[in-house]
């Protein structure tokens, strides 16, 4: 029988993001409970995030959930790395079951493929964007260059595509002189299934993204590999599985 991962979304509607059964097609169950979070700013995180804990007990009650992830990256990061550490604990306290966040996802992520150097491309306002730079140095990681769309509105941000954030990415590698060892993708809300075969050839370094690397970090949590051809270098370093 399948173990069930609950995944807490940002956007308003309970639909499971398209890169969870796009990595795992088979494996493990998906579902989601949304925060109804509008905007990517300060005030609109803060009001948000106050009802995780009531969303994680859902989704252990409800659906039976074995772990669960909440998917925004920003929700996690804006308040630094303990109040990101802290969010874990009150998702396992409230669910008792094992919990990761988008931020540890990435940050994971990146020191996965090795990374120690990186290059940021965002959805985020530049206030925003200083939150996740303080977050990737307190983690060990110097950033030689973030860069954002400038975006608050998250119906605005769903409806990027994947050519604009491939070029995202190709343009925080440019930026950063080329001498990044990773890039990172930072937004749940942009596409990023097809991103690591998009990019990844083309630069000849690991790409990381929020919407894929949430869904991987989640699914290590059943003791699961992550692996998955999608994710390009993140994929071949994860474990043994190939999905």
């Amino acid at each position: 029988m399948s173990m069930t991962i609950g995944l807490i979304v940002p956007p308003a509607g309970d639909a499971v993001p398209p890169e969870a059964y796009g990595l795992y097609p088979e494996g493990v169950r998906f579902t989601a409970r949304s925060l109804a979070l509008e905007a990517l700013t300060i005030e609109g995180y803060s009001e948000a995030i106050e009802r995780v804990a009531a969303l994680a007990r859902e989704l252990r009650d409800d659906e039976g959930a074995d772990a669960i992830a909440l998917m925004g990256t920003s929700l996690s990061f804006f308040r630094g790395t303990g109040f990101n550490d802290d969010l874990i604990s009150v998702i396992e306290e409230a669910s008792g079951v094992p919990a990761t966040t988008m931020s540890s996802a990435v940050r994971d992520a990146l020191r996965t493929v090795g990374a120690r150097k990186v290059a940021v491309g965002t959805a985020y306002s530049a206030i925003v964007n200083r939150k996740l730079e303080q977050f990737l140095v307190d983690a060990g990681f110097e950033v030689l260059h973030i860069g954002g769309l400038d975006m608050t509105a998250v119906e605005t941000i769903r409806a990027v595509g994947a050519d604009v954030v491939a070029d995202l990415a190709l343009e925080a590698d440019r930026m950063a002189g080329g001498e990044a060892d990773a890039i990172l993708v930072s937004c749940g809300g942009l596409p990023a299934l097809d991103l690591a075969a998009a990019v990844e050839p083309r630069i000849g370094k690991p790409v990381v993204a929020s919407a894929t690397a949430g869904v991987w970090a989640a699914v290590r949590l059943l003791g699961m590999s992550g692996e998955s051809r999608a994710l390009g270098r993140l994929g071949q370093l994860s474990g043994a599985a190939v999905f």
